[in-house]
């Protein structure tokens, strides 16, 4: 019997001493660093004209000299440059009280009986044109710094420096009397920063990358780099980073399978922007189309449905999070004179789970839905970036009659600051260009002002990591995830993982401190964990441990309802855990 499985018997959790003792004793044992190494390779000094990212599936071509306009995606005239989110999910009240653990089911054999696989059928299609309802699923916060890579939990602030850090303390003050009753800038920062080395170290409930180091670039924060207007148009502001925007670009255009000559895109400031654009272009394609999309899809979906005024369905899910794909079926065919706006999830926010783009392909052949008449957006937020990089994945790409894919820069690449990329096809954009003279470009985006710093930010983890360093650190998060599932389920608690997700998804821990301290993120009675490249499994030895001391001091949830998220992890669907009977030794029978 392993030293975890000491911990988590009866004799030992129930005896405070020896399991602290116990605890100690696993801390020294598990001393391997599993963090994955990424090999840096030397590349030649970049020149004044070359941003392009060497790998095995980008092209080494570079542009003309000054001319960056010579790579024109926009359908506008040619333009030659001329010389120089603490806080967890919050959207439902599941508030617990150490007091009440009257309300925690303690028997593990009655906490799952329920299989909802035909539940999901009765559950009604939601209008959101018409709802005023919260639709989508809750947005993800988290502090997000650097230091969270380490197998190391820092220490949180004392009183004082809490206090340094209170509204009161960091006001602005308006006169030298105010600014005498305030501590000192420097100190104030001095406790910042420590707040956000110990939030980081403890950061498991949030898709985000924090092991990264940006050292090389830092010296070009003090330069206003914007990007302003279409990044293939240059406008007249000389201090922008489109040559290493352009580059990310062309990257993804080749990761996602899209002919040169047909693609479009640009650096995001985040999924959610990404999400936003393929919307307004789904939009603008098919003006009387209807949305539909999963109710599990990221709340920026319906945001962008409110936001443009499309008519928008929201579709229930099987119980690992997927679509359910017979109802979607059935509500297409309901409006067959209507164009055909899907939104396919590669990646739900709360259950990672991927919508099969196959099966939802053959739905509008069934139906007969011809080309011109549907749009297809995939919201690869983070699975996206991680998807081709597996083997024997699905492939999701333009090879197949998609629009649009949009993803976030900061969740699997790591960034400081948060931003994305969107990918679309050329021919979408015409519909929602203008020229703007005061520019001397064009408006094809979101956002007017764009950051520059998040391309060079991107361009320069691209090419430090390579296709190599990325895949790494993508079967690194499979594996961890896989490795996180199993220690849980050790414990006696109910854990799932979707087949193609680094997102483990768990009971709710019935301590809000511990969900706090490790910033998890939760949806009534269900939490998950995001394994990034960051999570190591000693850090993941120690948040089982503290779980388990969660469980045996408060005990268990037991499910809200039956068809609750909790109710649903017992679900055949999500495959696993469930005993297969033997069918008999039939070469031996007489």
């Amino acid at each position: 019997m392993s030293l975890l499985q000491r911990l988590a018997s009866p004799r030992c959790a129930n005896n405070p001493s020896l399991f602290t003792v116990g605890r100690s004793l696993l801390a020294n044992e598990h001393t391997r660093k599993v963090i994955q190494s990424v090999r840096f390779k030397h590349f030649q000094t970049l020149s004044n004209v070359s941003g392009i990212i060497p790998c095995d599936i980008v092209d080494k071509r570079v542009p003309k000299k000054g001319i960056i306009s010579s790579r024109l995606k926009s359908t506008a005239a040619t333009i030659i440059e001329d010389d120089d989110n603490d806080s967890a999910n919050n959207g439902t009240d599941v508030a617990l009280k150490n007091s009440n653990k009257e309300d925690l089911e303690q028997s593990q054999e009655a906490l799952f009986h329920i299989d909802n696989d035909d539940k999901d059928n009765k559950e009604p299609i939601q209008e959101y044109t018409y709802n005023k309802d919260k639709s989508g699923t809750p947005s993800p916060w988290a502090v997000f710094d650097a230091w969270g890579a380490g197998s190391t939990i820092h220490p949180n602030l004392n009183p004082d420096e809490e206090r340094k850090l209170d509204p009161s303390s960091v006001s602005i003050p308006f006169n030298d009397e105010e600014r005498s009753t305030l501590p000192d800038e420097s100190d104030i920062l001095t406790a910042y920063e420590k707040l956000l080395k110990h939030r980081s170290s403890a950061h498991f409930g949030y898709p985000y990358n924090l092991m990264y180091n940006h050292e090389e670039i830092y010296k070009f924060m003090q330069y206003s780099i914007n990007n302003l207007g279409d990044p293939f148009v240059t406008s007249n502001y000389g201090v922008h980073s489109r040559q290493f925007e352009c580059s990310v670009i062309d990257f993804f255009a080749k990761l996602w399978k899209i002919p040169e000559d047909e693609y479009w895109g640009y650096v995001t400031t985040c999924g959610t922007e990404g999400n936003l654009h393929g919307m307004l272009l789904a939009r603008e394609c098919h003006p009387d189309g209807i949305l539909y999309s999963s109710k599990e899809t990221h709340y920026s979906i319906f945001k962008a449905a409110k936001y443009y005024r499309m008519d928008a369905k929201s579709i229930p899910t099987l119980p690992m999070g997927e679509i359910n794909y017979d109802l979607l079926e059935a509500e297409i065919a309901k409006n067959t004179d209507r164009s055909v706006i899907i939104n396919v999830n590669i990646g739900t926010t709360v259950k990672g789970a991927v919508d099969d783009l196959d099966r939802i392909l053959r739905i509008l052949d069934r139906l007969r839905i011809p080309r011109e008449k549907f749009y297809i957006h995939c919201d690869g937020a983070l699975f996206a970036m991680m998807m081709p990089f597996l083997d024997h994945a699905p492939s999701v790409t333009f090879e197949k009659p998609i629009d649009s894919i949009a993803v976030s820069g900061h969740k699997m690449l790591g960034c400081p600051m948060p931003c994305g990329v969107t990918i679309s096809r050329k021919e979408h954009v015409k519909n929602v260009e203008e020229r703007i003279d005061y520019l001397n470009s064009v408006d094809t985006t979101i956002m007017g002002s764009r950051n520059g710093q998040t391309a060079l930010y991107l361009w320069y983890s691209l090419r430090k990591k390579g296709i190599e360093g990325i895949k790494q650190d993508v079967v690194h998060c499979m594996d961890t995830a896989r490795y996180l599932r199993d220690e849980i389920s050790n414990l006696g608690l109910a854990c799932r993982v979707n087949d193609l997700s680094s997102t483990v998804v768990l009971e709710r821990p019935t301590d809000e401190t511990f969900v706090k301290r490790w910033q998890l993120a939760c949806e009534e009675d269900i939490a998950h964990v995001v394994v990034m490249p960051n999570i190591t499994r000693d850090k993941i030895d120690q948040f089982v441990l503290e779980l388990n001391e969660v469980k045996e001091k408060f005990g268990r949830w037991k499910p809200k309802r039956s068809d609750s998220p909790l109710s649903k992890l017992s679900s055949s669907s999500w495959g696993g855990g469930v005993c297969v009977a033997p069918v008999g030794d039939f070469k031996n029978a007489k």
